[in-house]
């Protein structure tokens, strides 16, 4: 395990390194570029060069998580658009992978791919919370490019037809989390009152995320965004003692408790988990009534969406990030995905009685 941990980790130290030499030519490009043009100082100014110049907001070391105008539709591998589709399309297979026995193996080679890609070779932006964002920078009228928007809201359908499973599978926040994670024999935060705080502190900075957008109009996030710190191996700009703090909490809670960001934190997760209360969305829900209420499940559950009271476990759908554990660990093959009913709740009672359902 500890050979597959390294390898993983040289992988992506060549990646990052990858991306600084890419870098580099770049701003190399740019500066033979400006010796060129500064015998033609007087030459007037062009509207393209003004967008471009608008392209990347305050904080964001790597790409764009703000835009204003869309200029064209860029399909190079950094481009917003790109990035989006890809994230798409990696969520719709994972979406496919997770229904089956044999393919739920391959989560953790989609987690390495976004960590990978999305994560050091991208550097963390434009991410899934940067869409959000600039969706309600949008709803607010503030000028924007609209095709930053697609990443979240592409979530939304993926999210109601294949369940959670961009948390589960793909994001690279959660797979950073996830690998620095150490056995959950020392975890921290799994009783069901530590849930019901986390949860409660999340919503409140929802609340406050959104407060931020509206009363300031432009994203902040990104300039004290842990996450950029680590995939760029650098301190964000004018705020490096906030993003240094930020980053030795994320690291130490992450070894010591599954994903804390995700759990404490992420608005994404807490939005596209609203979806799995919407008739026929995609929920772990009851494949027969077989359950001996064994624990089996409940122990498989990092994330804490299923939980144990007394002696009778329950599961969150709005919780759960379709990693799959649970319907691996049950040996009566009595979870399985299922569509949202009257009959197949949000929260599923697991135990021994046929009136096991409540909403």
């Amino acid at each position: 395990m500890y050979r597959f941990y390294i390898a993983i980790l040289a992988f992506l130290l060549v990646l990052t390194f990858h991306n600084s030499l890419a870098q580099t030519d770049e701003f190399k490009s740019f500066s033979e570029d400006s010796v060129a043009v500064s015998d033609d100082e007087f030459k007037p100014f062009s509207e393209e060069t003004v967008v471009s110049d608008s392209l990347k907001c305050a904080g964001c070391p790597t790409t764009i998580c703000q835009n204003t105008k869309p200029t064209s539709l860029n399909y190079s591998w950094g481009s917003p658009l790109l990035i989006t589709i890809i994230a798409l399309c990696l969520t719709i297979l994972a979406g496919i992978f997770v229904r089956f026995r044999a393919t739920r193996n391959f989560r953790i080679p989609f987690l390495v791919v976004g960590i990978g890609f999305f994560g050091f070779y991208n550097g963390a932006c434009p991410c899934m919370i940067s869409s959000f964002e600039n969706l309600v920078l949008l709803v607010r009228r503030v000028e924007v490019n609209w095709l930053n928007t697609l990443w979240f809201l592409g979530l939304i359908p993926i999210t109601y037809i294949f369940g959670k499973v961009w948390c589960g599978w793909v994001c690279h926040l959660g797979a950073l989390q996830e690998f620095l994670f150490k056995p959950k024999s020392k975890a921290w935060f799994r009783s069901e009152r530590t849930a019901i705080i986390l949860r409660r502190i999340r919503y409140s900075l929802l609340v406050a995320l959104i407060v931020q957008l509206v009363i300031m109009d432009k994203i902040f996030w990104c300039s004290i965004d842990p996450f950029m710190a680590v995939f760029n191996i650098k301190l964000n700009y004018n705020y490096e003692w906030v993003s240094g703090i930020l980053l030795v909490a994320l690291v130490v809670t992450s070894i010591f408790s599954y994903r804390p960001f995700c759990r404490t934190v992420c608005p994404v997760g807490i939005l596209l988990g609203w979806i799995a209360a919407i008739p026929g969305a995609s929920i772990i829900g009851y494949k027969k009534l077989a359950c001996t209420s064994c624990k089996s499940c409940n122990d498989s559950c990092d994330i804490n969406a299923i939980l144990r009271r007394k002696r009778v476990s329950f599961l969150d759908n709005k919780e759960c990030i379709a990693c799959g554990n649970c319907i691996d660990s049950c040996s009566n093959c009595g979870l399985d995905f299922q569509r949202k009913t009257k009959f197949n709740r949000v929260v599923l009672f697991l135990r021994r009685s046929s009136k096991h359902l409540k909403n």
